[in-house]
């Protein structure tokens, strides 16, 4: 009995005063950081001085923005102003090529059936909200004349300047035919680059 009275006060564990030796090395960090929960993501953006980083964001995203669309601006200006003038050396680099100068000259000197085609397809399509068949009729009929018309043009137009083209330039490569025939569809005042030659003016002899 003596023996196990002994032991057992030997195990039991000796009660120590508290000493109070002052606050503990790196305490204030795990109070302030991890032994606190984590804030929402609301509380955070509510604890954020207001205008600080959405602010500053914000003005460099708009004035990217409103600068990348002024240059858009000024650049197509730019186009259009180029495209209005008869100066071949103020054109688009893809309008100076040579061919491409004398296929819009000669379609520019030529009269097309183009324009004509335009008129056929208003009356067409008048035609087809007046309540009447003769004049339906009759509307479509000038529509598929004026096809054929535009199509048969378009094909002789398109020989005419490729042989042109091949006098003047022999051994080009630049495909002009699809660029005379959609030139020659529109009516002068609509074309770009503007015409800078008239129907009177002769053909130069090269």
């Amino acid at each position: 009995m003596a023996l196990l009275k002994r032991r057992t006060t030997v195990d039991e564990p000796i009660a120590l005063d508290p000493v109070d030796d002052g606050p503990v090395e790196g305490s204030g960090d795990l109070a302030g950081g991890k032994g606190r929960p984590t804030p929402k993501r609301s509380q955070a953006r509510a604890a954020r001085p207001k205008g600080s980083s959405s602010l500053t964001t914000g003005g460099r995203s708009g004035a990217k923005g409103s600068s990348g669309r002024d240059e858009r601006r000024r650049r197509t200006s730019d186009y259009r102003a180029s495209m209005q003038s008869t100066d071949v050396s103020r054109l688009p680099a893809r309008e100076q090529v040579p061919e491409r100068v004398l296929t819009r000259d000669y379609v520019d000197r030529r009269r097309n059936v183009g324009p004509l085609f335009l008129i056929a397809a208003v009356i067409y399509f008048a035609g087809v909200v007046i309540p009447s068949d003769a004049a339906r009729i009759a509307t479509t009929v000038i529509m598929l004349a004026g096809v054929i018309a535009v199509v048969g043009d378009s094909l002789l137009l398109s020989v005419l300047v490729t042989r042109r083209v091949e006098q003047v330039y022999p051994g080009s490569r630049v495909r002009v035919r699809a660029y005379a025939a959609q030139r020659a569809l529109l009516p002068r005042r609509w074309r770009l680059p503007k015409p800078r030659v008239s129907r009177a003016d002769p053909e130069p002899s090269r």
